[in-house]
């Protein structure tokens, strides 16, 4: 089955609160703004320690000490990595990314000056095989190009899930078509994808009308999308726990 006019996310697994300076809304205005969405999981993923207006260190160190489930919804206690080369270092020590539930990695121009698409494609084919990564976050943008035929089977490879970001189709206009492309390939490959809001405020929550219809439009199967099917969710989760 190809993604349709019914298809909708339960869980939306990239969102910030307040600790990223840039953002707007409490954790729990978020918590309140999933549930009005009918959203049955939320994953905390603040942006890590590279960029200026992120929480410190001990904000990460601290996340395990809320609980896995606030009124209902379950909580993943995570983090947006920076990549910060192009050997695919992250700005994030590796003991404290495996006490986390959840980990994106994803390019910022904050964090790293854009290369070539050489440069990139290397440092995301490091990224792939890096075990405390679970996905991959907006690589589409345009800033950062890489060999999307070489790398996407590499993330397939390693278990990465791919992400389409509905923030990009709202702040990143030139990047959508390289997400068209990398959603065509994970297509071809049979990559699990991710369709996140990448929300800045509680009104963003669930927010990935534009991220699906997109998807719609080029006929792509449903059943690749991980958090559209409870079942699937669950297996993923069953499968990074068994990870750590």
């Amino acid at each position: 089955m190809y993604v349709n006019e019914n298809t909708a996310i339960l869980a939306d697994f990239h969102c910030h609160t307040i600790a990223s300076m840039h953002a707007y809304s409490t954790l729990r205005e978020n918590i309140e703004a999933a549930k009005k969405k009918g959203l049955r999981l939320l994953a905390i993923t603040d942006h890590a320690i590279g960029t200026a207006d992120s929480p410190p260190l001990t904000y990460f160190e601290n996340l395990t000490s809320l609980p896995s489930a606030i009124d209902g919804i379950q909580i993943l206690r995570g983090v947006e990595a920076n990549i910060m080369d192009y050997n695919g270092h992250l700005d994030m020590p590796a003991e404290v990314l495996r006490r986390l539930d959840f980990v994106i990695a994803s390019f910022h121009t904050s964090c790293t000056v854009p290369g070539t698409v050489e440069d990139h494609t290397r440092a995301y084919i490091e990224i792939a095989k890096n075990p405390d990564v679970d996905m991959i976050g907006h690589s589409g943008t345009e800033e950062f190009r890489y060999d999307y035929e070489k790398v996407i089977p590499i993330f397939g490879k390693y278990g990465k899930a791919v992400e389409v970001n509905a923030h990009t189709f709202i702040c990143r206009q030139k990047s959508v078509r390289n997400c068209i492309q990398i959603a065509q390939l994970c297509s071809r490959y049979g990559v699990p994808i991710m369709v996140n809001s990448d929300a800045h405020s509680e009104f963003e929550i669930g927010a990935v009308d534009k991220a699906l219809n997109m998807l719609r439009q080029i006929s792509f199967p449903e059943e690749l999308i991980i958090n559209t099917d409870e079942g699937r969710i669950q297996r993923y989760l069953t499968n990074l726990s068994a990870n750590y």
